[in-house]
């Protein structure tokens, strides 16, 4: 632990205190991203050295400081392996870092891009918009799925449906391809490096990806992919739940989802809605509650149609929790259903 009642120099240091010295130093956000990347035990050990240090001088920290940056300096731009290695010294020490170097080598996660999770969607979109649709349908398969989801709605409009179609036909990546783009980008974010073949992609992806992007971004890369090949796009369609599924699940269902719907959201996804789903929720409702719904919307006024799209987009994430939960099935619903 790091003695903050006396001046100490930097080289006395372990490699667990500075690394709590430059994390502290770094500031919330940035360190927020860099514990992002490490695993549990070493959040939970470099956490605990942080929690001990109630002042560090700035003497110490500018030295740890300097020393990072003294080290980076020497290395030649472009990462790699060398260059992770250095990096990773500086946080974890030198015995921790050939630890991890050796697993990512091995297929625990350079090859994965897990790096590129700690960049913001909007810096990362702006880094692949100039790249083929299949490039960074690569990418956006090594990512989860909330975060390829923010990625591909700032994407220009056209690249999107090209994006999710090269995703949906991903086939196990070249270790030599992953290193490729991993050096482009790089060039332009941080470090990586290759790992084994890695499967991404697929219809399974896509889904996943746009279960969690906004509907109005939804809607348009289905219709593309309609489109382009009705087949895949049909393939995924039945994948996928949306809010109009809703339609076909059994009252107890649906009254269990209206539980945990928050009113206004129910407002506002009804308010777009034809007769016949409003009436599917009234009558899941008690009286008194489908009576004053019936008011509200009658006497609100318009609504936006992005605001009706993200109501209905988040009642269904609710279904889809619920199922999760194993609360409700939304997995077989039945094409027999009527409502």
């Amino acid at each position: 632990m790091v003695d903050n009642e006396s001046q100490r120099s930097a080289i006395s240091l372990s490699g667990i205190e500075k690394a709590s010295v430059l994390l502290i130093s770094l500031g919330a956000d940035i360190s927020s991203s860099v514990l992002q990347q490490l695993t549990p035990e070493e959040i939970e050990r470099l956490t605990a050295e942080i929690v001990m240090l109630k002042r560090v001088d700035q003497g110490l920290r500018d030295q740890v400081l300097e020393e990072c940056k003294e080290s980076l300096n020497k290395q030649t731009v472009g990462g790699g392996a060398e260059y992770a290695r250095v990096i990773l010294e500086q946080v974890v020490g030198g015995a921790k870092a050939k630890e991890l170097l050796t697993r990512l080598s091995s297929g625990g996660g350079a090859g994965s891009f897990r790096w590129l999770r700690a960049v913001p969607p909007p810096q990362l979109a702006q880094c692949i918009r100039g790249e083929r649709p299949q490039v960074a349908a690569l990418v956006l398969g090594h990512l989860p799925p909330d975060q390829a989801a923010q990625v591909l709605s700032v994407l220009p409009e056209q690249m999107q449906g090209e994006v999710a179609l090269r995703l949906t036909a991903m086939q196990p990546t070249d270790p030599e391809v992953v290193r490729g783009v991993d050096e482009i980008l790089l060039q332009r974010l941080s470090t990586s490096e290759n790992a084994a073949f890695t499967e991404v992609g697929g219809n399974e992806a896509v889904v996943n990806i746009l279960n969690n992007i906004d509907r109005g971004t939804e809607k348009k890369i289905m219709k593309f992919l309609s489109d382009t090949d009705k087949q895949t796009a049909d393939s995924i369609k039945e994948m996928m739940f949306v809010f109009e599924d809703i339609l076909r699940l059994d009252d107890r269902s649906i009254q269990i989802i209206l539980r945990d719907v928050p009113q206004d959201d129910l407002r506002l996804a009804l308010k777009g809605s034809p007769d016949n789903v409003k009436e599917v929720f009234f009558r899941n409702m008690s009286q008194r509650a489908a009576e004053t719904l019936k008011e509200d919307l009658e006497a609100s006024g318009p609504v936006r149609l992005r605001d009706v799209d993200a109501a209905q987009g988040r009642i269904a994430a609710i279904a889809r929790a619920l199922d999760e939960a194993g609360e409700i099935s939304i997995r077989d619903i039945g094409e027999d259903m009527v409502v």
